[in-house]
């Protein structure tokens, strides 16, 4: 990314997305893009306003594996992930 603030991937509810860990990512977002993000995850959702109660004020996004399989869905920090 960029600059912080400045997002560069489709985050429209619905769209499959491919993503990998920014050189920044917490251990938590670089372990659950590993345990569930082999096949794209699905956008359920997203918060973009700085003063978000998510991740202390920044910017997330709600998603799940896009394997059916997977029942996993959580919230990550968009300043903290890249488009693969």
């Amino acid at each position: 990314m960029s600059n912080p603030g400045e997002y560069h991937l489709n985050i429209e509810n619905g769209v499959t997305i491919f993503i990998k860990p920014s050189s920044s990512a917490s251990r938590r977002t670089k372990n659950r893009i590993r345990e569930h993000g082999a096949h794209g995850f699905v956008v359920c959702g997203f918060d973009l306003d700085p003063a978000s109660w998510h991740f202390g004020g920044s910017a997330a996004i709600l998603l799940k594996p896009a394997s059916k399989e997977d029942n996993w869905s959580g919230w990550v920090p968009i300043g903290e992930i890249e488009e693969a």
